[in-house]
């Protein structure tokens, strides 16, 4: 059983309309999402309103908040589509029961956060050890693909930089 056969075997298809949210930061928990088409972003909101985008998911990927889905308790951030998307949306209870009774299920979620802890590892090394310019250049050399799809301003608050100071970085790397 690939991961995948087991999200279009159980999941509830699901159309989102870009700019709608899958679920919001401190609401109770929700389900689990894959994307079939389209990209969504990932964000923390802070109490006065800035948003800090934690990731960029797009097709063939899952999102889900960790401590909504295993410990109970509210989503830690927000997913909004960026663009039309169809996903499957996996109940939570559904989930549980069947990673409780299929050890392949099990064998591929421990694959899959294993994937995500060692990608927050990488995140955090770059956050704290690597100029916004060099940041920006690494994204765009892995992420390539998502450069053109993506508002500037969602790039800029992924760096963790204003859109007007990697404007200057964008215009420094082209001269």
């Amino acid at each position: 059983m690939s991961e995948s056969n087991y999200f279009f075997d159980v999941g509830v298809r699901v159309t989102i309309i870009k700019g709608t949210c899958l679920f919001h930061q401190h609401q109770e928990p929700a389900n689990l999402f894959f994307i079939e088409q389209g990209l969504v972003k990932a964000f923390y909101e802070t109490r006065d309103g800035k948003e800090f985008i934690k990731s960029f998911i797009r097709e063939g990927q899952v999102i889900g908040s960790l401590q909504a889905l295993f410990a109970n308790k509210p989503n830690s951030f927000s997913v909004v589509a960026l663009e039309d998307c169809r996903v499957r949306e996996i109940p939570k209870a559904q989930l549980l029961d069947s990673v409780n009774v299929n050890s392949e299920l099990q064998n591929l979620m421990s694959e899959q956060l294993l994937a995500l802890a060692m990608k927050k590892e990488q995140r955090e090394y770059e956050l704290l050890c690597l100029s916004v310019e060099e940041r920006y250049q690494l994204f765009c050399e892995r992420e390539a693909d998502l450069v053109s799809r993506l508002a500037q301003v969602d790039i800029a608050r992924y760096l963790g930089v204003t859109p007007v100071a990697l404007s200057r970085i964008r215009k420094r790397l082209r001269g």
